[in-house]
């Protein structure tokens, strides 16, 4: 059986509107790579989830990193957002950034979790993975149990932005 092919290292960032700066950009460059993409980023309102630890005024965009990755590696991309998370962390001990790091391959979107979920596949060593987005027919569709924010997808022109550097990074073409 052939291996999977190399996907596309991606992440979708929820900060405190006045927390949108270069510095956590760089931050996160440092621990994944070279950016390659910040797409816009777009009020994430549709649930309190992160409110209490975070505050109000929140908002996610996603970011893509130069080259590829193999999927079977995305365990270890999250274990590091979590490190960079508690890195970037406040005087009070609440974390600044979220940091849902996953890939992107030709047909789907992948988020890796630490939290167990009826829809979520184990992968080992403690990491759940969560298949969030499809890709068919030039769209992405978003599955039954996506998040709000991914069934409306506002990030969806920047998604198809960074699945055509990918395929062009699959084919050897920069």
């Amino acid at each position: 059986m052939p291996p999977p092919y190399p996907a596309k290292l991606i992440a979708f960032i929820i900060a405190p509107q006045n927390s949108l700066k270069a510095t956590w950009l760089f931050a996160i460059a440092d621990k994944f790579g070279t950016l390659e993409h910040k797409g816009e980023f777009f009020p994430f309102c549709k649930t309190d989830y992160y409110k209490t630890e975070m505050g109000e005024n929140l908002y996610r965009g996603v970011v893509s990193f130069e080259g590829l990755v193999e999927p079977e590696n995305i365990g270890i991309c999250k274990n590091k957002a979590i490190e960079l998370e508690n890195c970037l962390k406040n005087e009070t001990g609440n974390r600044t950034l979220n940091i849902d790091v996953g890939y992107m391959d030709s047909d789907k979107i992948v988020l890796p979790s630490t939290k167990r979920g009826p829809f979520k596949l184990y992968a080992g060593s403690g990491i759940w993975l969560d298949m969030i987005l499809t890709y068919a027919k030039g769209d992405f569709k978003p599955t039954q149990w996506a998040f709000a924010d991914f069934k409306e997808n506002p990030y969806k022109r920047d998604l198809l932005l960074v699945r055509e550097k990918y395929k062009r990074a699959l084919h050897g073409k920069t």
